[in-house]
């Protein structure tokens, strides 16, 4: 290639179409030059590159290995996803990563479904994952041991919520494949073991992605139709793991703890092992041993109707033995009731005898005491109580009016005595002795010395009868300052 090859040789054709289009006519806002040139901005840019890659890729899988993991506090889960050669980033939403069958951590391969795209702030390319799955054989036994370990701390597994089996069901429910070896197996060894008790099957799926829906609906009829002695089998051949995933769906596990009726799990063979039978009431290795954990054995059962039935007929005749023998000693104590009836006939006339003596003498001591009540009535008349008290009244009301003129008398005699002392000391009895008080006229102050005036001070004398107001002429003290 020259320079003077033109730009579009360096691509194959019609890949610039959408790039290298329109000229100036798509205005200043797209950056085009003079020649022609479509410049893009870098968002515009990303968000086609987006909508070109959603609608060529969609949802895809991708298998890597998970490095450089963290999770905020917001819950998202952001790694990277990288295998020899290249990586990718990662982000799984908080609530995908709270639907996971499993724990993810750093150093493991994973297979990612999601959808791919570029991150702008950074111009990335990412992978948006919906949901995350081990990769390679142990997958499924990864996805297995994250929910058992789940259900086993919420209790789903502890023995105290295990039923005890009926002895002898009044009948057996059995979900499972009607054309499967399993139900053949258990019924034939049910009808050895114990023929008559009815046996209902209830058709479902025991394999592929709708058997644990079938299940379920299975176990929910059987339920609907089970009384407090029947029993419930769930049962299958053997298989491998993948064979078997229905029976450690967590739907069906929580429906099996939540069962109001005894569930026996015979799923597999002996080496098979899944969720449902940790959290059924019981488990059985195949479905041969189910029947015989559910249904007796007739020729045991005969053996201990037997056994019962003499252990009842020993019983009865020890019962009977004791019953005889406290019937002998009571016959010995028995009494003729002719002799009884005397004696409480003769109780019967001595009791009557004292209650009519009694009778007669609590009447005649209650009229005894009428007899005196009313005379006490008839002296305490109200009649002769009233006047008694008025001829009381008036004597403790000239009593008390003698009192009062004599507190009178004294009182007025002893207000004369005071009176005439303190008119003795008094200072305007003095007055009447030719004495008289002098005052400033302006303060009302008591003049006692020559010095307490000056000359023009208006005074005021009080005599005994009148008073005289006065200018000062003249003292014969020292003027005061």
């Amino acid at each position: 290639m020259t320079p003077s090859d033109p730009f579009d040789s360096l691509f194959p054709p019609g890949a610039l179409k959408d790039v290298l289009s329109q000229q100036d006519k798509d205005g200043p806002g797209h950056g085009l030059s003079s020649k022609g040139r479509k410049v893009w901005k870098v968002s515009e840019l990303l968000d086609h590159l987006n909508n070109i890659i959603s609608m060529e890729y969609g949802r895809l899988w991708v298998e890597g290995e998970i490095s450089s993991m963290s999770i905020p506090p917001s819950g998202h889960h952001y790694f990277t996803l990288k295998d020899g050669r290249a990586c990718l980033r990662s982000v799984l939403f908080k609530t995908q990563a709270r639907d996971l069958g499993f724990s993810i951590s750093e150093g493991q391969r994973v297979l990612c479904l999601g959808r791919l795209n570029i991150y702008g702030a950074r111009g990335e390319l990412q992978i948006i994952a919906d949901t995350l799955e081990p990769w390679g054989e142990g997958r499924l036994t990864a996805a297995f041991e994250e929910l058992k370990r789940r259900l086993a701390a919420e209790g789903l597994f502890d023995l105290v919520h295990k039923r005890d089996l009926p002895n002898c069901p009044n009948r057996i429910f059995v979900i499972s494949s009607p054309t499967g070896a399993a139900i053949r197996d258990f019924i034939r060894t049910a009808c050895d073991r114990f023929p008559g008790i009815p046996i209902s099957i209830c058709p479902s799926s025991v394999q592929g992605e709708g058997a644990p829906g079938e299940l379920i609906q299975a176990l929910e009829f059987a339920e609907s139709l089970a009384g407090d002695q029947d029993v419930i089998v769930i049962t299958r051949g053997g298989g491998s793991l993948e064979d078997l995933w229905a029976f450690n769906s967590e739907e069906l596990v929580r429906k099996i703890y939540s069962c109001k009726v005894p569930v026996v799990s015979a799923i597999g063979h002996e080496i098979d092992f899944t969720l449902c039978d940790l959290v059924a009431d019981q488990r059985a290795a195949t479905p041969t041993a189910a029947a015989h954990h559910v249904l007796p054995s007739r020729q045991e059962f005969s053996q201990l109707i037997s056994g019962l039935e003499l252990r009842l007929s020993r019983a009865m005749d020890r019962l009977l033995a004791s019953l005889r023998q406290e019937l002998d000693g009571l016959s010995l104590r028995l009494r003729h009731p002719g002799r009884d009836i005397m004696e409480k006939r003769s109780r019967l006339d001595e009791l009557e005898r004292r209650l009519v003596f009694s009778i007669t003498h609590r009447i005649e001591r209650l009229w005894a005491r009428n007899l005196m009540l009313s005379q006490r009535l008839y002296a305490n008349s109200p009649a002769g109580l009233l006047a008694l008290n008025r001829q009381q009244l008036d004597t403790f009301y000239s009593r008390l009016f003698q009192a009062i003129l004599s507190a009178l008398k004294a009182k007025r005699a002893q207000l004369a005595e005071h009176t005439a002392r303190l008119n003795a000391v008094s200072p305007l009895a003095c007055l009447d002795r030719g004495y008289s008080l002098v005052y400033h006229e302006k303060d009302d102050i008591l003049i006692k010395s020559s010095s307490q005036v000056q000359r023009k001070d208006r005074l005021k004398i009080i005599l005994s009868r009148g008073r005289i107001v006065c200018e000062v002429v003249d003292t014969d003290g020292p003027e005061t300052k």
